[in-house]
């Protein structure tokens, strides 16, 4: 196979599974809409609350780098950086072990069956980790690059927090300060940056040992 074709299989797959994220993001926006419709709230705050959970954040980027590598036109894109590609990976699959280990044991059946849940915390989490190994570019992954993946996350936990003051919507019972205190929060926000860093590490550690096997 000459190397312009599996660029072009490898751009058709990013393709595909962008299509995927697409239609699962708009998909699950009309069904929680639909659902927060019950509740009386406004299509702004149903909305704001769509957006707020980690996982829809992570997917949106996952699918932002997919299409960027599916369409790109140059190396050297932000969005084609293996520094961005990575952290979207340690984030996207922190999604889903998060979800497998913490949130699904206390779903509703319902919820963990639907179309949705299964492409957003499972097919997405492992289509781009494969995506991430055997597309994207590992030369130039740092040591400390887990830490600087951090930020976002503490950004995150900090906004959902303020908000959370606000309006008393907390989009994880792990984060719900009103129930947990901000102790229990903390403790659990530091578990999670731990994962979330582990994570990040051994993407690096992988991405150093492929880097000495694929080109640059």
């Amino acid at each position: 196979m000459t190397l312009t074709r599996t660029a072009k299989l490898k751009r058709t797959a990013a393709a595909l599974l962008a299509l995927l994220g697409w239609v699962t993001l708009v998909l699950g926006y009309v069904r929680f809409i639909g659902a927060t419709g019950d509740q009386g709230l406004s299509l702004a705050e149903a909305t704001v609350r769509f957006f707020s959970f980690f996982v829809i954040q992570a997917n949106i980027l996952a699918v932002l780098v997919l299409t960027a590598f599916a369409v790109k036109t140059g190396p050297e894109e932000w969005l084609v950086h293996p520094f961005v590609r990575s952290a979207v990976a340690a984030y996207i699959v922190m999604v889903g072990i998060i979800y497998e280990t913490m949130l699904s044991p206390i779903e509703p059946l319902q919820n963990v069956q639907s179309f949705t849940n299964i492409a957003m915390h499972y097919l997405m989490p492992l289509g781009y980790l494969v995506f991430w190994l055997t597309c994207v570019r590992k030369a130039g992954l740092r040591w400390y690059d887990p830490l600087l993946w951090l930020i976002y996350p503490l950004f995150y936990l900090g906004l959902v927090l303020v908000r959370g003051k606000m309006s008393g919507f907390y989009p994880y019972p792990f984060l719900d300060a009103k129930t947990l205190g901000y102790a229990g929060v903390a403790a659990n926000t530091a578990g999670l940056l731990v994962v979330c860093a582990a994570i990040g590490m051994c993407l690096v550690l992988i991405g150093w040992w492929l880097s000495r096997r694929q080109p640059a």
